[in-house]
C-alpha cells in the first residue's frame, strides 16, 4: 500500500506525465495477445506469420491469420483503466501516450497524442509501393489475400512486421519525451522484453525521471532505483491509482 500511496503522490505533483503501455493493457479488455504458449496457429509461430518474408511467401495464410486478429478485436471495448487514463489526460492538459499495442483501444477511450510504436491494425497499405493507404475493412477479408484497389498489388496491415524497424519518427519522439520532456513516466502492462521499445523506461531513469510501473508480475524494471512497482492488472489498479 505504501507503493500505491507514493505513486499517487508522484502523479498528483507531475506536470509532464508520460505513459508507456504494452500488451497487458489491452489483454485486460479481452484482447488476445497471440504470444506465448497459445501463440501457435496452424503449427506456425506469430513471428513466422508476422514477417515480411511470410507475407510474401504465404500471403493467403498470413492474411487469414490477420483476418482472425481483426475479427477478434471487433467489439472489444476499452476497460476502466483506459477511462482512468483519459480522465487523467484531460486533467493534465497534455499527457502523451506511447504504446506497443496496435488495437486502437487508447483512441477508442478518447486518448489523444498516442504514439504507436508497432503501427496499427486500423489501416492497410500497398506492399508493392504504389502509395495506397486506407482503412482496414472486414470486406477485404472476403477474398484472400486482399489486393490494392489502385494497382492490384498485395496489401499489408500497417503493423511493424518482424525484421522491420520501428517507425523512425515515432521511436525517436518516444525516447525524446522520456529523456528530455517528462518529469514522470507511468509504465503499464509491458513485459520489458521487446526492444527497442523496452529501452524507453531506462532512458527516463537515466535522465533522472522517476517511474511508476503497473504490472501483475515483476519485470527487469521493477527493482531498479527510481521505480515504484504497483503490482496488479491495469484494469484493476489504474482507476484507484489515478484517483478516478
Amino acid at each position: 500500500m505504501n507503493g500505491l500511496k507514493d505513486a499517487r503522490a508522484l502523479l498528483s505533483r507531475s506536470e509532464r506525465l508520460l505513459v508507456f503501455t504494452g500488451a497487458g493493457m489491452s489483454s485486460d479488455s479481452g484482447m488476445t495477445t497471440f504470444r506465448g504458449k497459445d501463440g501457435l496457429w496452424r503449427n506456425r509461430t506469430a513471428e513466422e506469420l508476422s514477417s515480411l518474408a511470410g507475407l510474401r511467401s504465404h500471403p493467403e495464410l498470413v492474411w487469414e491469420w490477420y483476418g482472425k486478429r481483426f475479427v477478434a478485436q471487433e467489439g472489444v471495448k476499452p476497460h476502466q483503466g483506459y477511462t482512468a487514463l483519459a480522465d487523467m489526460q484531460r486533467r493534465k492538459g497534455r499527457m502523451p501516450v506511447v504504446t506497443q499495442n496496435v488495437d486502437g483501444l487508447h483512441q477508442a477511450a478518447g486518448l489523444t497524442e498516442v504514439y504507436e510504436l508497432h503501427g496499427s491494425m486500423a489501416t492497410v497499405s500497398c506492399l508493392d509501393g504504389c502509395g495506397f493507404r486506407g482503412p482496414f475493412r472486414r470486406g477485404m477479408l472476403e477474398t484472400l489475400p486482399p489486393t490494392c484497389p489502385e494497382c492490384g498489388g498485395l496489401l499489408r496491415p500497417d503493423v511493424v512486421l518482424f525484421g522491420e524497424p520501428l517507425p523512425e519518427g515515432v521511436i525517436q519522439e518516444a525516447f525524446r519525451l522520456a529523456g528530455q520532456w517528462a518529469d514522470l513516466l507511468l509504465v503499464v502492462g509491458t513485459s520489458m522484453l521487446v526492444w527497442p521499445a523496452a529501452g524507453i523506461p531506462w532512458e527516463a531513469l537515466r535522465a533522472g525521471v522517476e517511474v511508476i510501473e503497473v504490472n501483475p508480475e515483476p519485470t527487469a524494471l521493477s527493482d531498479a532505483t527510481g521505480v515504484i512497482w504497483v503490482p496488479g492488472r491495469a484494469a484493476e489498479v489504474l482507476p484507484g491509482l489515478l484517483g478516478t
